[in-house]
């Protein structure tokens, strides 16, 4: 106790030289504020903001809520500052100054380090709490500003490995990214490719799912979760995805064509028709849109239909019969599994 105590004066001392403040736990608190060591263990009020407080750190590893009783004993050790600064005020901060440097904590709640992201998400939207408003004052704006530049170039330097193919580096830089910033949605995103690139679904899948408990109208990550489940074969989760994806205002051709063959696997040959069309009206140059017509178009037996498609993807420089073979041994194949007889010149346009 005496050399905490011991050392705290002798720092004070110290402070003294460079501030106009003399009352000593305002010192102590300033210090505290702008980083400085002090035996001051700063609590909070507020159970959501404890929350956030919790799961605003690395999102691989476990937070936790430490719990406090104000009883008379502790009353003893806790102070407030007669001029609290901005985040004193937001962070409802309660001050603990016990002599011996430490106090044991009254409970432990463990927060899931899958848990922290949602948790974040929930704790912005419902009751506004978030690290603009809990770092409310110039010291944590020049901080936080600091920090997440660096999340966010991390992130992109991130990216440009994931373009070129050198995936396990990528999630490498998306996990320091994340530790810097861990809502950093385009990092969860990002990382979420990486693994799918890996055929690490499941991973991937959790990736996706927290950037869009984060940001519920991200487009592109309901399309990148959509074509995950399409790898694993859950095509109604597949085509959910996709359909948010275009809900909530992705009206590009991908959505479409990628909901359109979910729908040409699950063998609802019309709604693929319905999505191939509409990815052909947002990009009418994408010759893969139209082999996918053309192909549902051979499942539906609308044989005029299915050439004039095929002959456009032809055109337009798509390889229909290295397309047709990813999913059919021959025409015989396709053939004998529909119990159709395909037309003699489709049949040789697409590899006899």
């Amino acid at each position: 106790r005496g050399q905490v105590e011991s050392v705290q004066e002798a720092r004070l001392l110290e402070a003294r030289r460079f501030t106009t403040e003399r009352d000593e736990f305002e010192i102590l608190t300033e210090l505290q504020h702008y980083g400085g060591k002090t035996n001051l263990i700063d609590f909070t009020a507020d159970c959501f903001i404890a929350l956030f407080f919790a799961c605003d750190g690395n999102h691989s590893q476990d937070g936790r809520v430490i719990l406090l009783e104000r009883t008379a004993a502790i009353d003893d050790y806790i102070h407030e500052p007669s001029r609290p600064v901005n985040r004193v005020i937001a962070q409802k901060s309660v001050f603990v100054r016990p002599p011996e440097g430490f106090v044991e904590p009254d409970d432990t709640v463990v927060i899931s380090a899958q848990l922290k992201a949602p948790l974040l998400s929930y704790l912005r939207r419902c009751h506004g709490i978030a690290a603009e408003t809990i770092y409310n004052d110039l010291h944590g704006y020049i901080r936080y500003a600091a920090i997440h530049q660096e999340a966010f170039s991390t992130s992109n330097a991130a990216e440009a490995r994931i373009e070129s193919g050198d995936y396990q580096r990528a999630i490498e830089g998306f996990n320091q990214a994340l530790a810097l910033n861990p809502q950093l949605i385009e990092a969860y995103n990002g990382r979420g490719v990486a693994y799918r690139n890996l055929g690490k679904l499941d991973l991937a899948i959790m990736d996706f799912t927290r950037s869009i408990a984060l940001d519920s109208d991200y487009a592109d990550v309901y399309n990148n979760r959509g074509v995950v489940y399409f790898d694993k074969g859950e095509l109604d989760l597949a085509i959910q995805d996709f359909t948010q994806a275009i809900d909530v205002g992705w009206q590009d051709d991908v959505a479409y064509s990628n909901r359109g063959i979910a729908y040409l696997y699950k063998g609802e040959h019309e709604r693929a028709v319905q999505d191939f069309t509409s990815a052909i009206d947002r990009d009418p140059n994408y010759p893969s849109s139209y082999y996918n017509r053309g192909e549902s178009w051979l499942h539906l037996r609308e044989w005029d239909k299915a050439r004039a498609d095929l002959n456009v993807a032809l055109n337009k420089g798509a390889d229909i019969v290295a397309s047709f073979l990813e999913d059919y041994d021959n025409v015989a194949a396709f053939e004998q599994q529909h119990g159709v007889q395909i037309p003699p010149d489709l049949a040789e346009m697409l590899g006899g």
